[in-house]
């Protein structure tokens, strides 16, 4: 370790330059020594999940993967997922989606909700009502409001959309349960604690509370 953050590659310090991950870990060295000290052992392994960038040809296929799997196990999500690319031909696309029946999507696995959500927004992207690649460069809440405008996409999985998808740098879900159980209990709150008492310790990781989230998801799988 050195004192420029934890696990800073060395080629990437010569440079002037450092990962968002070594970035975001020397923050939180000052503004929040508890959750430094506990995302240590996990740092190594954040890191590596956030080197490879997804391309923007895959983010509709990231946020309908998003909508498969809403409440259900990853093996259930993935059966359908692969019965839908079957569908497809191949390759889950706003055009493919546009062109399936609905029957065909029901007989895959998909509820009749999520049929429905697919649709809407393969109608959207394929019009360009909505622009997936754009959402990286506006306001983190006008994207949240353009994905949340598809019938069935809500806050939470636009947030999800922007952390995972998009890698999008300063963003936090207080809505998602894992998240505040993870902060409940790191930082001795009480269960249910309200939104706000959340939200107030998370103003100290910006901008960089996308990578305190992958953390506490962490931590909490650690326990």
């Amino acid at each position: 370790m050195t004192n420029s953050g934890p696990g800073v590659h060395k080629k990437a310090k010569n440079r002037g330059t450092e990962s968002p991950a070594a970035s975001a870990m020397k923050h939180l060295k000052k503004a929040d020594p508890v959750l430094y000290a506990a995302s240590l052992p996990h740092y190594k392994d954040i890191e590596a999940n956030m080197t490879h960038r997804r391309s923007y040809k895959k983010l509709f296929e990231a946020l309908a993967g998003s909508i498969v799997s809403q409440q259900l196990s990853v093996k259930a999500a993935d059966t359908i997922w692969k019965r839908l690319e079957t569908a497809c031909a191949g390759v889950v696309t706003p055009e493919a989606i546009l062109k399936l029946r609905a029957p065909t999507m029901r007989k895959a696995g998909l509820s009749a909700a999520k049929t429905k959500t697919l649709k809407e927004l393969s109608r959207a992207v394929h019009t360009r009502t909505l622009v997936l690649a754009s959402l990286a460069r506006i306001q983190e809440e006008s994207a949240i409001e353009q994905l949340s405008s598809i019938w069935g996409i809500g806050r939470w999985t636009a947030e999800m959309f922007l952390i995972f998808a998009l890698e999008r740098e300063d963003v936090f879900s207080v809505g998602d349960l894992g998240l505040r159980r993870s902060v409940e209990a790191l930082y001795v709150l009480p269960k249910d604690a309200p939104a706000k008492d959340i939200e107030a310790i998370a103003a100290a990781w910006a901008p960089h509370r996308s990578f305190a989230s992958r953390a506490l998801w962490r931590i909490r799988d650690s326990v």
